[in-house]
């Protein structure tokens, strides 16, 4: 392979975590030099005045070398920690790294410090992998592609199309820096679709767990009913090397409100979680078939274009609830991976999908989780405003930077200022009080979680609800997995400027990724998987399996399984191996 920078002999371009762990045992390469040849990838096509620009990685973490060399050392002692030892890696902006801003894309906290580490972040520097740097995102995650303290993050693929979905992509930054090939894997997270959407614009390989499987704990809230880690990879035997690390048993439960409440009993990682992640890769044919045949999979008609009544109700708010047209060629692709499907023994079955027609109220007659009386009256406001001001404050105070500690001490209007020049957004319906946390919390002194009214009843009802319209529904079905394509299309670079892009880009479909706010809301995790690349248009889409809660090992191994029946993934035109 050509070298990449001086002193190594392995080009880290595509590297899976596998090809650069070999090249450190077996001295081709060294932690240094991996970190080295990453940060020149980020220097040639991430950094302000090179012709891409990317702006990814948006915070470069000046101990890197010095991880890097106590990484070497320690392999030189025959101390490896483990598998990631020495492995590069980026995490989004709303993570605590010690000694690093958190800034979580917003200009009110770009000098916050994070005292310590987030769990996924400790649990990483303890298994030897080195934290490269924070990558670019909107602030707060409250959002896709809006432009935050750092900009925005570009596509990889094309300078034409949005990085992520505009509307809910905030893990931007790290889905192009994980394309690109700026790290070996990236730390995103999830409150809407966050890091579905960025893992499809990208060719990714994305993970959103159950409830409580990978604590949140050190990681910045947006709405903490939703809100989940999501590793970023470019091969799902990556990311399964990536869980075994993050995916433990955290004691403590403060910053994590799954796992602080006391309303619904969740299991605990350790059972959820196999023996061993990476026993679950696919590695063949063969094998494909074997974990594939005879199953039974489900694609929801509202997302192929066989869905004539979707699109007929009311919705809830900003495009949710419109006709979902997927673009021809993103359909030319799902077809393919469909053939895959079927060859492999997978029946196929079109279905409807009570999990987003009921939250939605997407046709006539259908409710809405407003509507549907499962969840209190009044609870979704409460979630986006008392909930997420409490868990605002509670960051600050569990992080406890002497210099901002309390979001008394914040300018509201600060928080996510409109960006100048940007059109206005479009979530109607969905519109948060961002700014007006600080006088919440000025005005609720010492308040719990607890004292938000309903939210037992409301936690209750998120669980009732995906119980009666996914799982119920997918047992009388006979369905192992719902699979659908990730996304209808993908939004045009200009729509936070130009009123035509920014009419294509908050589309159903496209402005989050399909599934919209149901999949988070109702704790369903689902595996995003590379689909190909569009024809017309050169960006990858990516094929969503969605299934049952703590069904999340299953969904790992489908998903190694379609990925062995075909190479999927094709690498970024724009950030090709440095000379």
């Amino acid at each position: 392979m050509a070298p990449q920078t001086h002193g190594q002999d392995v080009d880290v371009v595509e590297a899976s975590i596998a090809d650069l762990r070999a090249a450190l045992a077996d001295g081709r390469a060294t932690a240094v030099s991996l970190v080295e040849a990453h940060l020149a990838r980020i220097a040639a096509y991430d950094a302000p005045g090179t012709a891409t620009a990317l702006n990814a990685v948006v915070v470069l973490n000046p101990a890197a070398h010095e991880e890097a060399r106590a990484s070497d050392e320690r392999r030189a002692r025959g101390e490896v920690r483990g598998p990631l030892d020495g492995i590069p890696y980026t995490a989004k902006d709303s993570y605590l790294v010690r000694g690093l801003t958190a800034a979580a894309g917003s200009p009110a906290f770009a000098d916050l410090v994070a005292q310590r580490d987030a769990f996924t972040i400790e649990r990483l520097r303890a298994a030897g992998a080195i934290c490269l740097g924070l990558t670019n995102m909107p602030p707060m995650a409250n959002g896709g592609m809006q432009r935050g303290v750092y900009g925005r993050a570009e596509s990889p693929y094309s300078a034409d199309w949005l990085t992520a979905p505009f509307a809910s992509g905030s893990s931007n930054g790290s889905g192009t820096a994980t394309a690109a090939s700026f790290a070996a894997f990236g730390l995103g997270e999830e409150t809407w679709s966050s890091g579905r959407g960025p893992a499809s614009n990208n060719g990714l390989v994305a993970y959103t767990p159950s409830r409580g499987v990978i604590s949140t704990r050190g990681n910045w809230p947006l709405v903490p009913t939703m809100d989940v880690v999501v590793p970023h990879t470019r091969s799902v035997a990556d990311l399964l090397e990536v869980l075994d690390v993050v995916v433990a048993d955290d004691p403590q439960t403060r910053g994590d409100l799954w796992r602080s409440q006391p309303w619904v009993q969740l299991p605990a990682a350790s059972a959820v979680r196999p023996e061993s992640y990476p026993a679950l890769a696919v590695d063949d044919d063969a094998t494909a078939r074997e974990v594939l045949g005879g199953l039974r999979v489900g694609v929801p008609r509202m997302y192929v274009n066989a869905d004539p009544d979707a699109g007929t109700g009311t919705g809830i708010g900003g495009p949710t609830g419109q006709r979902i047209e997927t673009r021809a060629s993103v359909i030319a692709l799902w077809e393919a991976a469909r053939a895959d499907l079927e060859a492999a023994g997978t029946e196929v079955v079109e279905v409807d999908f009570p999990a987003v027609t009921n939250y939605e109220g997407d046709r006539a007659g259908a409710p809405t989780i407003a509507t549907r009386g499962l969840v209190p009256a009044g609870f979704l406001r409460r979630e986006v405003t008392d909930l997420a001001a409490w868990a605002f404050e509670d960051f600050l105070d569990a992080n406890g930077d002497p210099a901002l500690d309390t979001l008394v001490d914040v300018d509201g209007a600060r928080i996510f200022p409109h960006p100048e020049g940007a059109l206005p957004d479009r979530y109607t319906g969905f519109d948060d009080d961002l700014p007006t946390y600080p006088q919440w919390v000025r005005d609720h002194p010492g308040a719990s979680y607890a004292d938000v009214p309903g939210i037992a009843e409301g936690m209750r009802g998120l669980e009732a609800t995906r119980k009666a319209d996914l799982e119920d529904w997918m047992d009388a079905l006979g369905l192992a997995a719902v699979v659908f394509p990730a996304v209808a299309d993908v939004g045009p670079a200009t729509a936070d400027v130009d009123e035509a892009a920014q009419e294509a880009a908050w589309r159903n479909g496209v402005w989050v990724a399909n599934g919209n706010l149901a999949i988070r809301h109702l704790g369903i995790p689902t595996v995003t998987v590379p689909m190909g690349v569009v024809e017309d248009t050169g960006m990858p889409v990516g094929l969503t399996l969605a299934g049952r809660a703590y069904d999340d090992t299953r969904l790992l191994r489908l998903a190694a399984a379609f990925e062995a029946t075909g190479s999927r993934r094709v690498a970024p035109p724009r950030t090709p191996p440095l000379g």
